[in-house]
């Protein structure tokens, strides 16, 4: 168990909730009770095997999570919240001693009682979360306030903590590496399983702990597709194209970022296509700043790439990094959100031509003194020869 929170942002999340008048926040998304506890913990899902956190403004009122009895021990050891109680599921005794609850709704119930937890402003994830379980927690806060705090949780999560940033950047060196075996790869005969096997494999040799996912996109069954995925045996030819999204994940954390390639050669138009796409996304990459809004964002890069491309598909152009492959902030010509230090970032370009879906994505970290390109040692040459 560590003291204090390792991803948590606690002061952007006491922020919030001050802002808000949020007294307390109980939290069972996957994404969001892995966040605030330091857990990461498998097989928890909304409708089924809850985790949950309950925080609070008030410090003499201690964080408190509920998990599954067979999953009690690892969360105890893992997470800084010193209050962890298990309601049966899996099994009904472990080599921990201790009581189970029988259900999560009565250990819930124990955590409010002791708390007095009373006429309180009470954030929740709102429509995120399953009806049933909805309507059981409303039964348990009556007589409290109860709003919908998932924007503002995912304003907390936009601006990393170092640890955060250290478990990123890692998952994204690990991808670079992918993307290298991928490319070498790359030839006349090659199938494109045999492709998605070279980026799997370099994943696991470089240290990753997962896969976040491997999308191949290879003429003529998937080249037009953004999320193939998986190989559907297709052999390559001269002239082919490729498309590979991928990100490995390390300690939990995901890469995300996309390269596409021509197999021996291809058009002029194809070429110009692709150093547009490139030259506007990195400009634009190397030009963020904090105070930016994600609709500036936008509407910067949509204006560049319209001089070369009309009709520019995209509805955005970036996103941000997380726990998650999407977060805010969200770069759509309606977004508000504002640009922060802290926040990782990965812009994306996209183009339809003969079939053929370009697709070309790099990760950023903004700073206060300027911008980390991560991505930049990834090879961005269209034609492999």
């Amino acid at each position: 168990m560590t003291s204090k929170p390792l991803l948590l942002n606690e002061t952007r999340l006491r922020e919030m909730m001050q802002k808000r008048g949020v007294d307390l926040v109980i939290l069972r998304g996957v994404e969001n009770s892995k966040y605030m506890t330091d857990f990461f913990h498998n097989g928890g899902s909304l409708g089924y095997r809850p985790f949950c956190v309950f925080y609070f403004a008030d410090p003499a009122r201690k964080p408190a999570l509920v998990v599954p009895a067979v999953d009690l021990h690892l969360a105890m050891t893992q997470t800084w919240i010193e209050d962890v109680r298990a309601y049966a599921m899996a099994e009904f005794f472990t080599d921990i001693d201790t009581h189970f609850y029988p259900d999560f709704f009565t250990a819930a119930a124990d955590i409010l009682a002791e708390r007095n937890v009373r006429g309180l402003v009470v954030g929740t994830e709102g429509e995120l979360l399953t009806s049933g379980f909805r309507a059981k927690l409303e039964g348990l806060l009556e007589g409290c306030t109860i709003v919908d705090v998932s924007s503002g949780i995912e304003w907390v999560r936009m601006v990393k903590t170092p640890e955060e940033v250290v478990r990123l950047r890692r998952a994204t060196e690990i991808t670079i590496k992918a993307h290298e075996s991928f490319r070498q790869a790359i030839r006349v005969g090659a199938t494109d399983d045999d492709l998605h096997q070279a980026a799997l494999v370099r994943m696991f040799q470089e240290g990753a702990h997962g896969i976040n996912f491997i999308n191949v996109g290879c003429t003529p069954d998937t080249s037009f597709a953004a999320h193939a995925q998986w190989p559907t045996g297709h052999v390559l030819a001269h002239g082919d194209f490729v498309k590979v999204d991928m990100g490995a994940s390390w300690k939990g954390y995901p890469a995300d970022f996309v390269r596409s390639y021509f197999v021996g050669e291809t058009t002029q138009r194809h070429k110009d296509i692709w150093k547009w796409l490139n030259d506007v996304q990195i400009e634009t990459g190397l030009g963020l700043k904090p105070g930016m809004t994600g609709g500036e964002i936008f509407d910067g890069a949509y204006t560049k790439i319209s001089r070369h491309l009309n009709n520019f598909p995209r509805e955005f152009i970036g996103h941000g990094l997380g726990l998650s492959s999407h977060e805010e902030p969200r770069m759509n010509h309606v977004n508000r959100t504002v640009l922060e230090p802290g926040t990782v970032v990965c812009l994306e370009f996209s183009y339809y031509h003969e079939g053929c879906r370009h697709h070309t994505e790099d990760t950023f970290l903004v700073t206060d003194t300027g911008i980390e390109w991560w991505t930049e040692p990834c090879g961005r040459d269209l034609v492999v020869t």
